[in-house]
This record gives C-alpha cells, sequence and structure tokens, in this order.
C-alpha cells in the first residue's frame, strides 16, 4: 500500500517503518478504525548551507549572517526536538514579529506569537501577558523565550506560567544573554547603559533556578556565538564563531540557547541545584571583567578599520 506525501508529492510504501524526505522523518501509523495518519517523526535544517544560498528563508530577510545566524539556530533547535505528531503547536512570546512563525510554518510547525503590542505580522497572534497568559493547562506543545527573561518584571510570575501551560513532555527554547559574557557584563556592570531597559542579568547557575522553580529541567545549554558584533564587522570572527558554537564554557559564554523540558507525566519535577560560592562569584567576576574589556576594546578596533561606522550600519 502507498500513501502521497503532501509536503514533496513523493510516493512512499506505508510499510515502511520509517521513510525520509526533504530533510524530514516520517512514521505511517494505523488508527484503530484502520485509517492511515501521517505523522513527523524529526526534522533539522542546516545553518551554514541555507546562509551559503543567501540572507533569506522562507521569506524572512535577514540584515547579516550573525543576524541570522541568531534566528536559525532556534528554528534548527526546535525542529530537531519536536515530539511526534502534527498536532504539536507552540507559543513564541515576546516577540515582537513574525519572523520565528513564519520560519516555522515553512515546516509545518505552528506557533502563535504572543505579545502586549500586535506590531506587523501574517502569522497568528494572540495579545497577552507573559505574567498571565491567555492558555489552558497543559496545552501547549512547546515555548519560545527569545531575550525575554530581562525583560519581566516579575519573572517568576511568566516561568510559572510557562510550566503550566506546557504539556507534559513539553519543552520551552530560551535565547538569553549570560550575565558574565562580555557583551551584558560590558553593559550592565561597566558602561551601566544596559540597565535602561533590562530588569536583570542571569548566570548559568540562575537559569537552572527559575526553570526548576517552574517545574522545567535544563535538557541542554550551549553558547550558540561567542563574539555576535564582531562577526558582522568581519567574516573571519563569523567564521570563528562557527568554529566556537557549543565550545565555550556556559559559566563565561556571551549569550546561551537553552532546551529545557516539563517532566512526562508521573515523573518528579526537577530540583535546583547548588548556588555560586562567594570564591566562585569573585573568580567568575574578575574573568568577566578581562573577558569584558579585551573583546570590547576590539570590537572598537574593527569599527575603527571599518572607517568608524557603528555595526548597524555594516549589517
Amino acid at each position: 500500500v502507498e500513501i502521497k506525501c503532501d509536503n514533496c508529492s513523493n510516493v512512499f510504501d506505508i510499510y515502511s517503518s520509517q521513510n525520509t524526505c526533504n530533510n524530514s522523518y516520517y512514521k505511517y501509523l494505523f488508527s484503530s478504525g484502520g485509517t492511515i495518519r501521517l505523522y513527523r517523526y524529526k526534522m533539522s535544517i542546516n545553518i551554514d548551507e541555507i546562509l551559503d544560498e543567501g540572507l533569506q528563508y522562507h521569506g524572512v530577510h535577514f540584515a547579516s549572517k550573525p543576524a541570522a545566524l541568531r534566528q536559525l539556530v532556534l528554528v534548527r533547535d526546535i525542529l530537531d526536538a519536536l515530539p511526534e505528531g502534527d498536532w504539536v503547536t507552540g507559543v513564541d512570546i515576546g516577540s515582537k514579529y513574525d519572523d520565528l512563525g513564519q520560519m516555522l510554518k515553512a515546516h509545518n510547525v505552528r506557533c502563535t506569537r504572543v505579545d502586549i503590542e500586535n506590531r506587523p505580522g501574517d502569522g497568528e497572534f494572540v495579545l497577552g501577558d507573559g505574567e498571565s497568559l491567555p492558555f489552558a493547562d497543559n496545552s501547549v506543545g512547546f515555548a519560545v523565550l527569545s531575550h525575554v527573561m530581562a525583560h519581566v518584571e516579575h519573572l517568576d510570575r511568566m516561568m510559572s506560567e510557562v510550566g503550566r501551560i506546557l504539556i507534559p513532555g513539553g519543552r520551552v527554547f530560551i535565547l538569553q544573554s549570560n550575565r558574565y559574557g562580555w557583551w551584558k557584563f560590558w553593559g550592565y556592570y561597566l558602561r551601566r547603559n544596559d540597565r535602561v531597559v533590562h530588569w536583570r542579568t542571569i548566570d548559568a547557575w540562575g537559569m537552572q533556578h527559575w526553570l526548576a522553580d517552574a517545574g522545567l529541567g535544563i535538557e541542554k545549554m550551549y553558547a550558540p556565538y561567542h563574539f555576535y558584533l564582531h562577526s558582522k564587522l568581519s567574516g573571519f570572527f563569523y567564521k570563528l564563531d562557527r568554529v566556537l558554537e557549543r565550545r565555550v564554557p556556559k559559566a563565561i559564554a556571551t549569550q546561551w540557547l537553552v532546551r529545557a523540558k516539563k517532566p512526562d507525566k508521573d515523573l518528579p519535577f526537577p530540583s535546583r541545584k547548588r548556588s555560586l560560592t562567594l570564591p566562585e562569584k569573585a573568580t567568575l567576576i574578575v574573568i568577566a571583567t578581562l573577558q569584558a574589556v579585551g573583546i570590547k576594546a576590539l570590537e572598537l578596533a574593527l569599527r575603527l578599520l571599518k572607517g568608524g561606522k557603528s555595526v548597524a550600519e555594516q549589517t
């Protein structure tokens, strides 16, 4: 017996336990009524191949390769971790625009944008506050928090809401700057201009605590890039960032991509791990200061070599 794939029009034998189709894996399952249903099993994207073809992906145009990387790492990790079944839907909390939803839609993944203001975008939108999400308990397959945690006044309330709406086994994907990373440490603690728009900074230990308090356990946490601003000014640093992916220690990473999971039914919630000791904090402050001053000086030198233009003008 054969079935036609709606995605690419290829025809497959349904008795095969697994077939590949346009980088997506499918399983064919018989329901009790004898009908056939197509379930998505696993998908992925190759970021470098996408950007070798240009600065756009499924209608989303990027200002630069680093800007594209910042969004595509989220797309890749969401697709890699999706549970089985086309019923899985997600919410992008605090998203200004619908870029993520548009890219996921190209992979038949539904993701609703949630924000306190409706900005331009063609995707699904729900007006709502992260501290009181307008969704039922155990109703959402995944949630996305892209640079949101530092902007929320009552973070405990928002994280509790994320834990509430996720289905058992659901996941949250977080892109967040690190307190001891060069970028955040420079802006928040040395220059101090970053305090105007951010309520807090978060370190790797604090991230685990915030998630554990919401009943979520970290599955994966890594640095997707390290320099970022330098990569907008120099192709060498972009290539270096690609090499450094997942290799920079979490304690001093510039940013993290975090994947956390709500436990399956009948499994215990994760518990808090230890906090930093005072000597560890002091050591990290020294390392972060040296790293922030050195890497910021390198960025300024690159800007001078580019004629003194700002990073924004170089994107």
